[in-house]
């Protein structure tokens, strides 16, 4: 008889015993009854001797065996068990995160038979720029379906390459093609001292682990310092992964490496469909991929032989998961390096603090680019206009508006940056004063004109606008706040014959919608940009000689400390999308605050200054990074269990303070938005300038967990290195 220890893919932090009349491989799936039902549990170790602490007459035996080998190594195992340990989160929730969904669902872990297409006639004539792409694309090396559709190559145009025998339909062999056969690499481009330097650094790192600071102002050249390095580990026959933030910047970046390399790559993000998924994530394991692109659910990917990992922008606070297992992938992927024993790369024109103190302190080995890699890019200035007395339209002042006209008149383009999508943020009574708010969220509704509805950004609920006050009755409701919605319509008036375009989650909700988009700025097709946070990453607009920043002074006055932290990578980052090239930029920022220190540094010493006098401040006040914290967020649907749940616990935490004295606890304070999405929250800060002191702390969170496990009303959740401390 063999013992296996089984994770359950709920919230459960413990392994589950089941009996087998054969030996299963550990990392497998089985089919097993669980309570009343039958589920899907992963073997996470083995045993020929039975439990102590549980009668033999009560294990369950197995329903069934899924996977006859393992579909994870034994490297992904133990960064499942890493993740569990430190996020001290259940490992069942860990391994459904981990999971692609076909694979929850019982998908077979076998590979599908693959499909591509190559070019069958190198001589034939394009008849349009559809062939001559796709041509193009198909004389590096063949795609598959997937990829066609990820390079935005058109459908129409592979219909008639294959009709008149220009192109071919193969069928891959999935265990004897090797990849690295006919490596070649096109468009390298000459480095300069500091690019050079930096990628002999990570040369000299390729069998190691070894974690490097890539630090590089905008356009300084970061991308080509990836491609140069993995051509190296492609050249050792390894495999790369490359994590970027965003699902917006995957298909631009699949196209920059299509155009490098003709190895087999494959994308990972949400975007994609279930079995697309487990394509990308079973040719990695089985060594079929030897560039994987994705966001952040593909640090879980296993790998034949992983050779570097890229983490690009690693500043971007969409690396950490913020429900259920809030962990952070950046920190994951350098932890996923030293099993594989290769080098990590986390590259940032802003990198955060906590980096740069890794940095600092040895962890990280710190390389610079601080210029820009061409010699001719143009200068960039910034003006900072004051708006305490001006008149604004729709958010923007006569001033700035005239400054858009006069770059605009140049054939230039303009780019005007505000984080709030949709058209008005508050729809307000002006005769009762009520505000239309969210009944399951502390949030005022947001009007979205194009379709008449009121929208929740919280939650997702969608109403649509009422004529009347749902208090008074009164026909007065009126809007307050603009949203890029009004700022593309105000601009549109204001500024007519130069096209527009808006980029946010309304308009941008589709990968083709924004590479299209993102075509049509670089031919120059649309004048105005309008956008989120969308806009401010990894985007080249060689045309946008003017940057307008709206709506920034919150971050300003925030009481949560990495507020200016944010600002400042945000400005940055936003600012290096002008003056790329041969053309200057200047970025004007709009403020109610001009002489505020904070943004002075920012804008007048620039991120390097600000990050120093922001990691002096950090440290005078032990805030991370040069201290730990550990959020609970206790959250249930009726407020006063809430309330009392967590003063139960802080009381509990509080007694047990002699076991931890050096550990400060915060009383149970309400998260800035108290109800969200029907949940009440209320929040314990724990702090320790250790992480040793700060996990002692755990064992009593369990224990008043465990108190309660059956009282129901209320869940309690740890986050571990919260980046998130008032929400």
């Amino acid at each position: 008889m063999i013992y296996l220890q089984v994770a359950v893919p709920k919230t459960l932090f413990n392994l589950y015993t089941y009996k087998s009349d054969f030996p299963v491989p550990t990392g497998c799936r089985v089919n097993i009854s669980f309570g009343r039902t039958s589920i899907i549990g992963v073997v996470m170790g083995t045993s020929e001797s039975p439990p102590l602490d549980c009668p033999l007459e009560k294990l369950k035996p197995i329903s069934g065996v899924i996977d006859e080998k393992p579909y994870w190594n034994d490297q992904t195992l133990e960064l499942i068990k890493f993740i569990a340990r430190y996020q001290h989160a259940g490992i069942g929730a860990i391994i459904d995160l981990a999971q692609p969904v076909a694979l929850r669902k019982g998908a077979p872990a076998t590979p599908r038979p693959v499909t591509a297409y190559r070019l069958a006639d190198p001589s034939f004539t394009p008849a349009n720029k559809q062939q001559q792409d796709l041509i193009t694309a198909l004389r590096n090396q063949p795609l598959t379906p997937q990829e066609i559709r990820g390079l935005n190559l058109s459908q129409s145009a592979l219909t008639t390459l294959l009709r008149k025998g220009a192109a071919e339909r193969i069928d891959l062999s999935t265990a004897e093609r090797d990849i690295y056969a006919d490596l070649t690499f096109t468009g390298k481009l000459t480095l300069n001292p500091e690019q050079q330097e930096a990628l002999e650094a990570i040369r000299g790192s390729m069998d190691q682990f070894q974690v490097f600071l890539l630090e590089g102002v905008t356009g300084s050249g970061k991308t080509e310092v990836y491609m140069q390095a993995i051509e190296e580990v492609l050249r050792r026959r390894k495999q790369a992964l490359v994590m970027i933030p965003e699902i917006g910047l995957t298909p631009q970046n699949i196209a920059r490496f299509h155009h490098r390399f003709n190895v087999p790559m494959a994308a990972m993000h949400s975007a994609l469909t279930d079995r697309e998924r487990l394509d990308s994530y079973l040719g990695c394991r089985d060594g079929r991929i030897g560039i994987l692109i994705g966001t952040r659910s593909s640090v879980f990917t296993p790998f034949t032989d992983l050779g570097i990992i890229i983490v690009d922008e690693e500043h971007d606070p969409s690396y950490k998961q913020q429900d259920t297992c809030r962990y952070n992938a950046r920190d994951l992927a350098v932890y996923k390096g030293k099993l594989a024993g290769c080098p990590v790369i986390l590259g940032s024109a802003t990198p955060s603090l906590e980096s740069l103190q890794n940095a600092a302190s040895g962890r990280y080995r710190h390389l610079h680019l601080s210029s820009r890699a061409c010699v001719n890019a143009g200068a960039v200035e910034t003006e900072i206009i004051d708006l305490k007395g001006l008149e604004l339209n729709s958010g923007i002042c006569a001033h700035l508006l005239e400054e858009m006209k006069e770059e605009l008149s140049k054939g230039n383009q303009v780019l005007v940056f505000l984080n709030r999508r949709g058209y008005a943020s508050q729809v307000i009574c002006s005769s009762c004063g009520h505000v239309l708010q969210c009944c399951n969220c502390d949030s005022y509704l947001t009007f979205h004109k194009y379709n008449g509805t009121l929208n929740c950004h919280h939650c997702e609920a969608v109403t649509p606008m009422p004529q009347t006050c749902p208090a008074c009755g009164a026909q007065t409701l009126v809007i307050q706040g603009n949203g890029t919605e009004q700022v593309e319509e105000y601009l549109q008036q204001a500024l007519p014959g130069y096209p527009t375009i808006r980029f946010d989650r309304d308009t941008m909700n589709s990968p083709g919608k924004l590479r299209d988009a993102l075509e049509g700025v670089l031919n120059n097709h649309y004048r105005i940009l309008i956008g989120t946070q969308i806009l401010a990453k990894g985007h080249h607009f060689p045309n946008v000689t003017l940057i307008a920043l709206l709506n920034i002074d919150g971050a300003l006055f925030s009481n949560d400390f990495r507020a200016t932290e944010r600002l400042a990578q945000l400005y940055t980052q936003v600012a290096g999308r002008t003056g790329r090239e041969e053309k200057s930029g200047r970025v004007v920022l709009q403020t109610y605050a001009p002489a505020n220190i904070v943004l002075q540094t920012i804008v007048t010493d620039g991120y390097g200054i600000f990050a120093e006098n922001c990691m002096a401040e950090r440290r005078y006040l032990d805030l991370p990074p040069f201290s730990h914290q550990i959020l609970l967020r206790i959250e249930g649907t009726e407020r006063e269990r809430v309330h009392s749940s967590s003063h139960e616990i802080y009381q509990r935490l509080q007694k047990a303070r002699e076991s931890f004295p050096d550990v400060e606890i915060s009383p149970p304070y309400q998260a800035l938005m108290e109800k969200k999405q029907g949940k009440y929250h209320m929040l314990i800060m724990i702090q320790a300038l250790n992480r040793t002191s700060l996990r002692k702390v755990l064992p009593a969170i369990d224990s008043f967990l465990e108190d309660r496990k059956n009282s129901g009303g209320t869940s309690c959740y740890i986050d571990v290195d919260p980046t998130e401390i008032l929400q």
